[in-house]
Parts: structure tokens; sequence; C-alpha cells
């Protein structure tokens, strides 16, 4: 019998492989004769919950909570281990077994870091890279901290983006419903009274009676059709479309292109100081910080990143590829200067979120009021286009 396995090897790397084996037991016998830490077994052409439920689960783990109940029982004197079991057990209730898969792989002697990266899917590289450092001195509180502090801020400047743009969005939404209401129902009620006008009916009222006729006449194709445009919004949205033409509308608005500018430094210097208050090397921390940036910026970072290790400063050699301000280009003189780089770095990112959330509160100020005056127009636009005809049988008949 076969059997598919997920493990660690020795190097802490995840693999998979398919053994031969008589039963569950032996084929874990067999991976641990190899050296291998099991993390997930199945049978082949059995649905194992490792290879084909890891995106649900990824989606259902509630990695804030999990750090933050984490965190306060490493600061009540608890070990990690037993930290772990109480936690297995409680997602064990919910149905989950993203913990119990960490703490197995503890169980088996490997450190935390490694049992974090074998679930890459759940565990962000900035935990992970933060526990990692955190292991030299065996203290885990100040690491958790500051990623649980990290995430806090980030869903912060988050949902000032999306409160941003949440009315908007709204107001968008029910004026194409009313649009819709109008074509799809008032339109084709007018259209019958009109029939007898034939051409003598305005050529803009003309196009809008036959295109409230064909949306009453076929309204399940018309349900169809908008649907499949709302699906089609949400799919280009996951797969990062959705982002591009933000970021081109944003390059044709200075305003919205600074804001998109500045939330990108504030990420980059949020994650730089996580990193370097957790004791990773500015190199490193570097390299690592890229993950979080789109592409373009990514590779503006790795070219800093290679002035640094060839001895330049940090501060010249983020403003060389564009990547400060005048503002955080002076924190971060300042910070070699006196040796507190990472201190100078938060600080850095604090100011540039709060610039945000200022350029957010202004936008969501601004472009309200403009959608609202667009939309009206619009639907001013059909009203008269309805009436259009009655004015000119009113012409007529005078």
């Amino acid at each position: 019998m076969q059997f598919r396995i997920v493990a660690l090897n020795g190097q802490a790397a995840e693999c998979r492989l398919v053994l031969d084996a008589h039963d569950l037991p032996a084929a874990r016998r067999s991976a641990a004769a190899r050296g291998l830490a099991v993390l997930d077994i199945a049978p082949v052409g059995s649905a194992s919950a490792w290879l084909q439920g890891r995106s649900v689960r990824t989606r259902a783990f509630a990695l804030d909570l999990f750090c933050q109940e984490l965190l306060a029982m490493v600061q009540a004197g608890i070990t990690v281990r037993e930290a772990l079991h109480t936690l297995a057990d409680k997602e064990a209730l919910a149905g989950g077994n993203v913990i119990g898969a960490l703490l197995k792989a503890v169980e088996e002697g490997l450190p935390l870091s490694a049992a974090l990266t074998a679930q890459p899917a759940v565990f962000p590289v900035l935990l992970t890279e933060s526990v990692r450092a955190a292991e030299r001195t065996s203290d885990y509180a100040p690491a958790l901290q500051r990623f649980v502090q990290y995430q806090r801020l980030a869903q912060q400047m988050r949902g000032k983006l999306v409160a941003a743009a949440l009315y908007p969005m709204i107001l968008l939404g029910v004026s194409g419903l009313v649009l819709l209401f109008l074509i799809g129902f008032v339109v084709p009620r007018f259209a019958q009274v009109f029939e007898d006008m034939g051409d003598r009916m305005p050529p803009a009222s003309r196009v809008l009676m036959v295109l409230g006729q064909s949306l009453a006449a076929h309204p399940a194709l018309a349900a169809g059709i908008g649907a499949s445009l709302l699906f089609g919004a949400v799919v280009a949205w996951r797969l990062g479309a959705g982002r591009l033409l933000l970021r081109l509308i944003g390059a044709a608005v200075p305003r919205l292109r600074e804001m998109l500018t500045t939330v990108e430094m504030a990420r980059l210097y949020r994650t730089l100081a996580l990193l370097l208050s957790g004791g990773m090397p500015l190199v490193a921390s570097l390299d690592m910080a890229a993950g979080v940036l789109p592409p373009a910026t990514a590779v503006r970072l790795k070219a800093a990143r290679q002035r640094v290790s060839e001895g330049q400063q940090f501060a010249d050699s983020l403003a060389a590829q564009g990547l400060t301000t005048l503002v955080a280009e002076r924190f971060f003189r300042v910070g070699e200067r006196t040796g507190k780089l990472a201190e100078m770095i938060d600080r850095a990112a604090e100011f540039h979120e709060e610039e945000v959330a200022r350029a957010a509160d202004w936008i969501g100020r601004v472009i309200g009021p403009v959608m609202m005056l667009v939309m009206g127009v619009v639907i001013g636009l059909v009203v008269v286009l309805m009436y259009m005809p009655i004015f000119q049988l009113t012409e007529m008949v005078q």
C-alpha cells in the first residue's frame, strides 16, 4: 500500500514523498528511519487534510488571535510546548489542526521556527524569522509582542483605507441600482407610450428606449451578465488586476499617487523596524522586506540592498532608489549616527502611517461628493432622455 507523506527533513525544509508500507504506523516508522519528521500522512488516493484542505484552514486560521494567546501564555511563564498543548486542545474543539501540526513538530525536537516554516501558507515569513531570531535567547515574548503590534498597526492602516473607499463604493452601488431600475423598469413603460412617434423620436431617446426594452424582454440574460461582471471583477481583484488598475488610476491622480506611495513606504519601514528590532541583520532584513512590496518596488529595494551589502550607508542606498521621503531620510541618518536605526525606522513608519490616515480622510471627503455629482448627472440625463419625446410632442401639438 502506498502512502503520501509531507515531512520535514534534517534541514527543516518541507518535502513530499510516496512510500510503500503495510499500514499507517509502518509508513510513519519508515519515514522516521529516513530522518524525516512527519507532518501529514494519508493513503494515496484518499483526501489528505494537509494537501487538500490546506487553503481552507489557511483562510479560517486566526493568526492574530493565535499570536496574542501564545504571547499571553509565554509572558505568564508557560513554556512554548505547554502553550501549544493548550492551544491545540482548544483548536481541536473547533475542528482544526494547524496548531496540532506545530505541536507535533515541536515534540519531535524541531524548534518553533522550523515548525512554523513547515506551514508557509498559514504563518508568514516575518513571524517565522522573528521567532527564529528570538530562539537565540529563548525569549519569545518580545518577538511575539512586536509581531502582534505590527499586525495591529497594519490592520489599522488597512482599515482606514477601506473606510475611505467604503462610502464611494456604496454610493456607486446604489446609483447603479437606481440606473438599472430606471432603464429596466421605467423606460420600457415610457417606450410603450411613444411607439407611434417612430423616427420623430430624438435619436438618444430612441437608443435609451431600445436598451430598456431589451433589458425588460430578457431579464435573466441581463441578470446573468451583471453577475458575470461582478464575479469577474472579484476574480480580477484577487488576481491582482484590480490593484494594477488602482495603481494606473493613481498614476493619473497626483494626490492618490502620493498616498499609494506613502502606503508602500510605511509598510516597508514598519517591516524593516520589526525585523531589525528582532535582531535580524540589515542586509537580511532588506531581503525579507522585499516580499511585502509590489514587484517594481521590490526590484528597487533589492538594488538598495546590494548597495548596503557593498558598504554604503543605509539612508543613501534607499534614497538612491527613491525609497525615502525627506522626513524618512532625516530619520535614517539620525539613526545611523546614533546607532538607533531600528528605532528611527519605526518612527518614520509611524509618521507615514499618520500621513496615510490624513490622505485617506481627504480622499474620502472629496471622492464622495464628486461621485455623487457624476452619478446625479448620469441619472438626470436618463430622466431627461425619457421626457424629451414628451417635450417634442408638446412642440408638435403647438
